[in-house]
């Protein structure tokens, strides 16, 4: 990302299954599923890899930089149909406010079109108290 990034509210998301290990195949293919997905419908997506405390290998992350009400939309429209369409999955989506660092679990056993608005709402508040 360039510079700029302090204009866009920076999300970063993890995805997690119940039903899969990290490193099975299926669940990295679901992975690279979501973030197709948000690249096509959100943009301002990067993969990144970090390794993880007590963990082999890197965990897989994707940063959103979301710059509109639109692109929110999108990014969270289209988290919401990847959960529902296999209720074991989950994303922890990691942001900054203030300088603090504050974290929300999604979990496809638990979103509804309510809980995606709300996310929605806090979202685009973030972003207009950033830009």
């Amino acid at each position: 990302m360039t510079s700029g990034d302090d204009a866009l509210l920076l999300l970063t998301v993890r995805p997690g299954s119940e039903k899969y290990a990290d490193d099975d195949e299926r669940w990295v293919a679901h992975q690279i599923d979501l973030f197709a997905e948000l690249r096509r419908e959100a943009g301002g997506v990067r993969r990144e890899a970090a390794a993880q405390a007590g963990t082999k290998g890197a965990v897989e992350t994707i940063v959103l930089a979301l710059a509109s009400a639109g692109s929110i939309t999108a990014a969270v429209q289209c988290l919401q149909s990847w959960l529902t369409r296999d209720r074991t999955r989950m994303v922890e989506i990691i942001y900054t406010v203030a300088g603090h660092e504050e974290k929300i679990v999604l979990r496809g056993t638990h979103l509804d079109d309510a809980v995606a608005k709300q996310l929605t709402d806090i979202a685009i508040a973030r972003l207009r108290n950033e830009a």
